[in-house]
């Protein structure tokens, strides 16, 4: 299957389950992502406006990252790596604050346990599949940011159909609301129209197997 076609059916199935539990895992990622930056912003000093410029910026590049990754052999490396990282802040985090988050331990158990198993027993094409999963949740996270969650604040009936809303972990455009007299889901539809064309366009640029 060609590396385009693997990121839309991914992109698409994360669309879907996205306002889900099942994808907790990847918005862990998302969510940790976020508290690193917000708290590198806080200690500089800096407002909420440029913290989600910044935010903005920050999981962009790690989306062109991992897409730019997906062409090495490193590419095999990124679901234990994340998986192992995120791990041991969860460790660190659980032995500062004297507490254990059961869900989040559940939750980056399961992925560390599957990115392992398929690579010890060398499953390449699954490996590839766990990537583009990690590469494009989080990439449906800033759409969901972006998009979703502002247009889901203009009423409460399209709060209830936009279900992906649930479960937000990047806040982007409340700080730019009535920025310049412009209305946040005006802001958030520029944004994600700006990232939407370089990671389209990267996503087949990746292997072919």
């Amino acid at each position: 299957m060609r590396s385009e076609e693997r990121a839309g059916i991914v992109s698409i199935i994360m669309l879907f389950l996205w306002g889900t539990l099942i994808t907790e895992p990847f918005h862990i990622f998302a969510r940790y992502i976020a508290k690193g930056v917000t708290y590198a912003m806080n200690g500089l000093g800096a407002g909420s406006l440029l913290t989600s410029i910044v935010m903005y910026l920050v999981v962009f590049a790690v989306i062109v990252l991992f897409q730019k990754l997906s062409k090495t052999k490193l590419s095999a490396f990124i679901p234990c790596a994340i998986t192992t990282v995120y791990i041991a802040v969860l460790v660190i985090k659980s032995i500062t604050e004297s507490k254990v988050s059961i869900g989040d331990a559940v939750s980056l158990a399961i992925p560390a346990v599957l990115g392992l198993v398929f690579y010890l027993f060398k499953f390449e094409t699954g490996l590839k599949w766990f990537t583009d999963a990690y590469t494009y949740s989080l990439a449906i996270a800033l759409l969901n940011s972006l998009l979703f969650v502002p247009l889901a604040r203009l009423n409460n009936v399209l709060s209830k159909i936009l279900y992906i809303t649930k479960y937000n972990d990047l806040f982007i455009t409340n700080s730019l609301s009535g920025l310049a007299g412009i209305h946040e889901v005006v802001w958030g539809l520029f944004l994600a129209a700006f990232v939407a064309f370089p990671i389209i366009y990267l996503a087949p640029a990746g292997r072919r197997k």
